[in-house]
Formats: C-alpha cells, structure tokens, sequence
C-alpha cells in the first residue's frame, strides 16, 4: 500500500509542477498560520499569493492524475498525502507559493522567540542572535547608503474626524512629544514623522478616517533604508531584510487599538532605533494598510521638519471612503 501512495505522490507533484512554477506552500488547516507568520506574502509581488490556490477537485479535473485514477481512487489517496508544511491531510484547497528569497531554515522558530522576547521582555531583544545580526547588517550597509532627493511628491494626512485643520505645513510637521503613542517605528514619546506615497495611502493608515492630506516636495537630501525591495537597494543584505519585511516581525497588523504599549510593533521600533544610530534619516517600507505600487515613509531623523525641508504643492480634503 506504501508504494502504490508512493506512486500515486510521484504522479501528484508531477501534474502540480505543470501547474505551478511553486511548492506547495500551505494547506486548509496551515493557512491562517502561515499567514500569521508571513503576512506581507499575501500582498507582495501584486497579490501574487492569492492567485496562486486550487481546490483539489478542480485540479484532479484538469490533471493528467484521471488518466490513472478514478475520483474515488483520487479522494482516497489524497485523503493520505500530507501537507509538507503542516504534516495534516491536504484538505480541500492548496496554496502554492514560495518566499521569493532565501529563508533561513526554521526561521518560523525565529520569528516565535522574537516575537516572545517582543512581547515579554523587549529590552532583551539584542540576546537573540537575529537580532545582532539585524543590527550589524544596519550599520555595515549605513556605510555605503547615499542621501539623495526624492525625485517624486509625497503626502502626509491627519484626521479631521473631530474637526477641520489650519492647511499650514505646521500642522503636519513632528508632533509634541507628549501626544505621541507607540507607533510601528516610534516609541511612546519619541516623535517621527509617517509619510506615504499618495494620498490614499496616507488615509488607509488612518483607517479611513476624513482627513486632510499634505502634497509636498522634500527639498532635503535623505538617507533611506528601503525595505520595499531590499534585493534592488541593499542586495548583500536582502535576505535578512526580506525575512523582516515578509514576516510578522515587522509587517503584523495592530488590528485593534491595545493602547499605549502594541508588542507587534517592537521590532519594527527597534529597526528603526538601529537606523538611527546609524546615521539613517528613513525608513521606506511598504503598507500593510492598502497594496498597491505604494509605500510608506518614516522620517526618523527629528531635524528634518516639513518647515525646513518641504515645499507645499497643495492640500487635499478626503472624505471617508464609507459615507
């Protein structure tokens, strides 16, 4: 019986590399783990994830698999086949997928202890050796990182859900340190600057809330960390970038208003302190918020205020997208 399943797999993972330029990525019972881990694999690349599934009914109808197999046959041997990821019985639909970089191996245990030291003892994270090694990949790339001119506006937006604003760049530059919650790249009390490419960007990151939106040019030369496309910018260290930006580690959504302390935002924080202490001005990173040809911009060096850097193309009033 052993080899006649064996035989049958050989046929299965024959027809799904006809298929499908992937491996098996997840399954029913492993996908929302899987996603959990690697959020931003189920936007990048445009949604490219989310095309990539089959029912398995669908599939044996299209596969060479009913030459050889009845329906039955096919329902009782892949009732057998395991899911390579989670080791359960395939169920009903498969996702397949890789991580377009090098993932080092078990590195899903990585992101569960990092998370844990995130969220139980997040001065420690520097004890585990992703960590350091984040740190040293900051401050060795720091070294040939060049500031340049956005050669495109950007946009910054505050809600107006409990009243209208003045249209001045004031209003829109770093905030009082006493207002200022955690954020994915601040500390409590510690002010950056959040940017987007557009203005609907700007306003998803505010879920949506009426707002006003600034459209500027930042006349200042900027030193960026861009974890948009690390293998383009930071080819050497885009791996370990990459396992940052793909996974919870930094692109977990804080679904939910927790208050001042949000743990799923303390390696992001800690990023950005690294960034900082290297000389780095920002951090381009893509949204978790709305996925498009878009991205977000942190200003983490506090002397480039919009005052002394921008100049104001003009204001946009946007409604909520809901009324």
């Amino acid at each position: 019986m052993d080899h006649e399943l064996d035989v049958f797999e050989e046929y299965f993972y024959r027809d799904l590399e006809k298929w499908f330029d992937a491996d098996i990525a997840c399954c029913d019972y492993c996908y929302d783990d899987f996603l959990s881990m690697w959020p931003h694999a189920n936007y990048a690349d445009e949604c490219y994830f989310q095309t990539q599934h089959i029912d398995l009914e669908c599939f044996y109808s299209g596969s060479y698999l009913q030459d050889h197999y009845s329906k039955a046959e096919f329902d009782d041997y892949i009732s057998k086949v395991l899911c390579p990821r989670c080791g359960n019985a395939l169920g009903f639909n498969i996702w397949m997928y890789n991580l377009p970089f090098d993932v080092p191996r078990d590195f899903e245990a990585t992101i569960t202890q990092v998370g844990e030291l995130a969220r139980c003892t997040p001065f420690l994270l520097l004890e585990h050796d992703f960590c350091q090694k984040v740190l040293s990949s900051i401050r060795d790339l720091s070294k040939t990182l060049v500031s340049a001119k956005f050669d495109s506006t950007l946009f910054r937006a505050r809600s107006i859900l409990d009243g209208m604003l003045a249209q001045d760049i004031l209003t829109f530059d770093f905030p009082p340190a006493s207002s200022v919650k955690e954020g994915r790249y601040n500390h409590a009390g510690s002010p950056v600057l959040y940017l987007g490419s557009d203005k609907d960007t700007c306003q998803a990151e505010l879920r949506n809330d009426p707002c006003l939106v600034l459209e500027f040019e930042l006349r200042t030369p900027v030193c960026v960390l861009d974890l948009t496309d690390p293998f383009s910018a930071h080819e050497e260290h885009a791996d370990l970038l990459n396992c940052l930006v793909y996974s919870a580690l930094a692109s977990a959504k804080q679904e939910v208003d927790t208050g001042w302390h949000k743990p799923h935002y303390v390696v992001s924080r800690f990023v950005a302190d690294c960034a900082r202490a290297a000389g780095i001005d920002a951090i381009k990173y893509p949204s978790t918020r709305r996925k498009r040809k878009n991205f977000n911009l942190v200003l983490v060096n506090s002397t480039m205020s919009l005052a002394n850097s921008a100049q104001v193309i003009r204001y946009h009033q946007m409604d909520s997208p809901h009324t």
